[in-house]
């Protein structure tokens, strides 16, 4: 008797991925709107991750993940940081954001305003706590990320070739940026030129006394 033979089953064709199909009418686009939409999800799972971190006295001061990454950025540097300062490292320009973030530290004691500040601008340094939160922090990033990825193999020769991608990618992201900024700055200007413009022309038109 025969022994009955399974049925060979088919492996499965990875799933395509899933993007918004008017971002991606060619190959290309859907690349960048597959890369882009890694990069929505990745740029969130970082946030969070960097806040929970923190753990329970975090949560208590409502620290978010965006707070933690300024005061790693303050704690790293060599001189206190103003605003603008953090603006200009972390490539941003919501500067309402960052002054809220920083309220937010100086409440929970993790920072302080400089001795020595400009009149012009506060400048801030962090405290001793501030560096006691950071070693539970780097203990627990150590232990759930940084030890764990070490074992992948190349990952650190990938790392590097993200981080340059990324850098040039931002470079498209900010030069579009300027470009839109200074199309409209001129599409503004003309639009004032022509308004006084035919403020002047409907003066002139006006009948002269008779």
């Amino acid at each position: 008797m025969r022994t009955p033979t399974r049925p060979q089953t088919r492996k499965r064709a990875a799933a395509p991925a899933k993007v918004a199909a008017h971002l991606a009418a060619s190959p290309h686009e859907f690349a960048i709107t597959r890369f882009e939409q890694g990069l929505i999800c990745a740029a969130a799972a970082f946030y969070r991750f960097y806040g929970v971190l923190l753990g329970r006295e975090g949560r208590a001061h409502n620290i978010s993940g965006q707070d933690n990454a300024i005061l790693q950025q303050i704690l790293a540097a060599s001189r206190p940081l103003a605003v603008t300062d953090i603006a200009r490292f972390a490539n941003r320009d919501d500067i309402a954001n960052i002054q809220y973030s920083l309220k937010k530290l100086v409440r929970a004691g993790l920072i302080e305003k400089a001795g020595r500040t400009s009149a012009r601008e506060t400048s801030y340094v962090v405290t001793d706590l501030a560096r006691q939160w950071t070693r539970d922090f780097l203990a627990l990033r150590r232990a759930l990320f940084t030890d764990p990825s070490a074992q992948i193999l190349d990952f650190d020769d990938q790392l590097d070739k993200s981080a340059n991608l990324l850098n040039l990618i931002a470079g498209f992201y900010d030069h579009g940026t300027r470009v839109m900024t200074s199309a409209e700055q001129m599409a503004e200007s003309a639009r004032r030129d022509d308004e006084r413009h035919a403020r002047t022309r409907g003066t002139s038109q006006l009948p002269g006394p008779s």
